[in-house]
């Protein structure tokens, strides 16, 4: 919602998709109202997924089953309107709890240097400011959001990650977050010059 509000703000001409994957019922629908009511209010064309049973889940993992679907969907919806970019609220701290992840599983260069930036279209232009900026700047617009309750459960990784190693991160080292981002982007850099070389 900053992401959408930032654009109207500087009036970019944008459209806006959402997936509603009725997994959580009416959290699912009441996720679905916020933003085309938010979108029929400021005039932004608003294209909505409701996914069915035709859509079947996989038995392995919603998150990436989940993922897939809405990265096909928004594509689709870029070629069929012919837009240039897909646009994320992807933020600093889904870079490092991604870091974080794959460093867990001993990835290279490529897993450790996190989220693009600009990648096959899509633009992340929040991935440098820390979720905590992205909630002060809501609350002081006044910008409405909700909160998934799924984000707060241990059920994943990147949950666990996000409640249990994070946080003790940035209390013990106060600059951990600003240090985390010119690590990643020495990383990025590192990797652009490979992929250069070869």
């Amino acid at each position: 919602m900053v992401l959408l509000n930032l654009c109207f703000q500087v009036g970019y001409n944008i459209e806006v998709a959402h997936v509603n994957y009725g997994l959580r019922g009416a959290d699912s629908d009441a996720d679905e109202k916020l933003v085309r009511d938010y979108c029929e209010y400021k005039n932004i064309i608003c294209h909505i997924y409701k996914v069915t049973e035709k859509d079947k889940k996989p038995e392995g993992s919603i998150q990436l089953w989940a993922r897939n679907l809405r990265y096909a969907y928004f594509f689709s919806l870029l070629n069929e309107f012919q837009k240039d970019y897909l646009l994320t609220a992807h933020h600093l701290n889904d870079q490092l709890e991604t870091f974080l992840i794959n460093l867990s599983r001993g990835a290279g260069v490529r897993g450790l240097s996190g989220i693009p930036k600009n990648e096959n279209r899509i633009l992340r232009p929040l991935l440098n400011f820390s979720k905590g900026e992205i909630y002060e700047y809501a609350l002081r617009e006044k910008i409405p959001f909700r909160e998934d309750e799924s984000n707060q459960k241990n059920d994943y990784l990147r949950n666990r990650l996000r409640h249990h190693v994070v946080p003790g991160l940035e209390e013990n080292l106060p600059h951990f977050l600003n240090n985390f981002q010119n690590s990643v982007g020495y990383l990025q850099e590192t990797k652009e010059f490979l992929e250069d070389l070869v």
